[in-house]
């Protein structure tokens, strides 16, 4: 059998993160809670995908009856402004930056604290520099002292198991940009 997370590409970056561990007594109930009441993040990250859908749409809209478009473009930017009120910064500070490898089906990096493997957890992802932010619930696969340059440090790997459909869009259209970005930079050189 071959090892799923190699069917993705994975990229190296800079990301805030923050893990919480789920207790085993709780996870029905936190998979239907992360289902059924989407966290603030995916309610920003799920309009900016429907939006991005319908964009040929708007754009037929705006060809054909620009004051509509218009109005359309002010009602979009309304809902933006109240969407992004629904996030603030505080979100921030329980999130720490590090250097992660990153596909779109998980996530490795170091920390000094390890879960167990094979445990569920709650990872909080913000991406940069987009801000983009992912809540994603996640099961550790694999977690390894290291014993190189961040020595006293665990690499933790994590699989995403469960990710709203926006939020994955949001990470791969990441992955592709700085994809892009590496490849602009590498042809410069």
């Amino acid at each position: 059998m071959t090892d799923e997370r190699r069917r993705y590409f994975r990229i190296e970056d800079e990301a805030l993160v923050a893990l919480e561990r789920i207790d085993k007594a709780t996870i029905e109930d936190r998979l239907e809670d992360f289902w059924t009441n989407e966290h603030e993040f995916s309610i920003r990250n799920n309009y900016n995908f429907q939006i991005e859908q319908h964009i040929a749409d708007r754009h037929k809209i705006d060809s054909k009856m620009p004051e509509l478009g218009r109005y359309l473009g002010v009602l979009e930017e309304q809902v933006d402004r109240l969407t992004d009120k629904l996030i603030d910064d505080k979100n921030d500070q329980a999130m720490t930056q590090k250097s992660v490898n990153l596909s779109a089906q998980g996530i490795a990096y170091f920390d000094d604290q390890a879960p167990e493997q094979d445990e569920l957890v709650e990872l909080k992802l913000k991406l940069l520099p987009s801000g983009f932010r992912l809540v994603i619930i996640a099961r550790v696969v694999l977690v390894e002292k290291d014993r190189g340059q961040d020595q006293g440090k665990h690499r933790i790997s994590l699989d995403f198991e469960n990710l709203h459909e926006a939020d994955r869009e949001i990470l791969i259209k990441h992955m592709h940009g700085k994809q892009m970005e590496s490849l602009s930079s590498t042809q410069e050189t």
